[in-house]
């Protein structure tokens, strides 16, 4: 007999009058046949707006409306009222590409195990439908699923296909939960089911300037998250996976949440590496701090051991001495990595959560501003990064130049951003030749570097002869500290060893990272 599941498309809609035609519309129009549409309104307040779009759809799809209360009270009770075999989640202002269910039925008809849940890449689109971003997953083992899903939110939940048996099983998403109950429904399933990579884009995730905002208690929430998910996994299958003993995982873990500000789950994945490691012995834990620190940290602590003989030589002379020493990263090798792996986590832009349209919504009110106090005409956004946030930026000059280290993020801003006015170019920020720049944009840059190759990014934009430099510094933070083998950190550019003076004009970004940890995140 035929495999012809019924699959229940569940739209979970507040406030959508501006997309959820185009959501339905894709839903309705899925070359699999056997399919039913929810469209549950979660107490929405535009004046019947959505309703009336819902409505117009008439009995092709099946209407709930609820008091509010978040989107996974809306997905439970679309969930309750399905008559599918398998769950598909889509949100109103996301898009199914016409085959996104075929093909999923398609591979499970190859298995004999149709108890797996089935994920697969997706396209970024603004909010004109135009495609910004591919997101393409590494093919992970199920038995490397949950570890990855520890590491980074490449997930996106409008591509899985559930069987209805798994929440029967695990249960609903957690109503309590308003950021992260998607991810940790995953990982209570992951448990017990194995998540099957699709490599395919069955999907368009929209990002757009009307998304809701993300406020201190949702990062309070991710942070928990993450604190509560370290708990949950087992360790005995990381020797196995990553050829890395557990200690030395969560190590890495820690750095990958101190670069994302969430602080708890820093704290966390801290102490578990020093559990596991000490578990191992005082040996293991010994070697393992060589190991992770090297030679970085062991000429930072010489450098202040011999303070009092280094005085006695020019300042000149033992910096060019201490430089040799330092490690040299290939920042185009570094970046890229980035980019091509997602590593800063970022959901609508692989810049990160940084360049996330809430977390510039000050920076894009106040450039214009400047732009315009200043009289600037020639614009240099160093690094420009994948545009995701400037291109929503009204930004009056007649040269704009966007400068990068990944090539592939350049080629993509030129094929889809570049005009006579805005061009992009690939150079490596501490050597190549820099064109001249009434302002030069530096957000989020030298907190990625050593101190090594911030100095020398900023003596290049010296040499380009440019005139302003606005950057990110951190006016709160009494010291700074050298990256060694992290990959973030704040810095305050007044401090040494940068001693810049104070700035003509300061902007605080109003950051809501990390529980407002970073609230002195400014631009100067």
């Amino acid at each position: 007999m035929a495999f012809n599941p019924k699959v229940s498309i569940i739209i979970p809609v507040y406030n959508g009058s501006n997309y959820m035609r185009e959501s339905i519309g894709s839903a309705l129009a899925q070359t699999y046949q056997n399919t039913e549409v929810i469209v549950v309104n979660d107490g929405s307040n535009d004046g019947e707006k959505t309703e009336k779009i819902a409505k117009s759809f008439g009995d092709k799809i099946h209407y709930f409306k609820k008091v509010n209360g978040g989107v996974a009270s809306a997905l439970n009770l679309g969930i309750n009222k399905m008559k599918g075999d398998y769950f598909s989640w889509l949100s109103h202002d996301d898009v199914y590409y016409p085959n996104k269910i075929e093909r999923q039925i398609e591979y499970l008809r190859g298995e004999k195990n149709k108890d797996i849940i089935l994920y697969s890449d997706f396209d970024v689109i603004d909010s004109a439908s135009t495609i910004i971003n591919k997101f393409i997953i590494p093919h992970y083992k199920p038995e490397q699923f949950i570890y990855e899903l520890i590491q980074s939110s490449f997930l996106h939940g409008c591509t899985l296909l559930i069987p209805k048996t798994c929440f029967k099983k695990i249960g609903l998403f957690d109503e309590t939960l308003k950021t992260t109950q998607d991810y940790h429904l995953w990982v209570k399933m992951a448990k017990q089911y194995n998540f099957i990579h699709l490599p395919e884009r069955l999907i368009q995730s929209r990002t757009h300037a009307e998304q809701g905002s993300c406020q201190k208690n949702h990062f309070r929430e991710i942070d928990n998250f993450y604190i509560w998910f370290m708990n949950e996994i087992s360790t005995k299958n990381i020797p196995d996976i990553y050829s890395i003993a557990p200690p030395i995982f969560f190590h890495k873990l820690a750095q990958n949440y101190q670069r994302r500000g969430l602080q708890g789950a820093y704290r966390t994945a801290n102490q578990l590496s020093l559990k596991y490691s000490l578990e191992k012995g005082l040996f293991f834990y010994i070697k393992m701090v060589i190991t992770i620190t090297g030679i970085p940290l062991w000429i930072n602590n010489t450098k202040e051991k011999f303070k009092p003989i280094i005085n006695l030589f020019s300042k000149e002379a033992i910096n060019h001495l201490f430089t040799l020493f330092q490690p040299k990263v290939n920042l185009k090798k570094k970046f890229t990595k980035v980019y091509r792996e997602n590593l800063f986590n970022g959901v609508t832009s692989r810049s990160g959560q940084g360049s996330a349209l809430i977390q510039t919504e000050v920076i894009r009110k106040e450039l214009p501003e400047i732009i315009k106090k200043f009289a600037i005409n020639t614009f240099m956004d160093a690094p420009c990064g994948d545009f995701h946030w400037m291109k929503e930026t009204d930004l009056d000059v007649n040269k704009y130049i966007g400068i990068d280290v990944v090539q592939h993020v350049v080629d993509y801003n030129n094929k889809h951003y570049a005009n006579p006015g805005k061009q992009f170019i690939c150079k490596d920020l501490t050597h190549d030749v820099l064109p001249y720049a009434d302002l030069i944009f530096c957000r989020d840059c030298l907190v990625h570097l050593s101190y090594y190759d911030a100095k020398r990014i900023l003596n290049n934009f010296k040499k380009s002869g440019s005139k302003y430099l606005l950057t990110t510094t951190f006016t709160s933070r009494n010291q700074n500290m050298d990256l060694n083998d992290g990959f973030w950190r704040t810095l305050n550019l007044n401090l040494p060893p940068f001693n810049f003076p104070e700035p003509i004009i300061l902007i605080n970004e109003k950051c809501s990272e990390s529980n407002g940890d970073y609230s002195d995140k400014s631009l100067g």
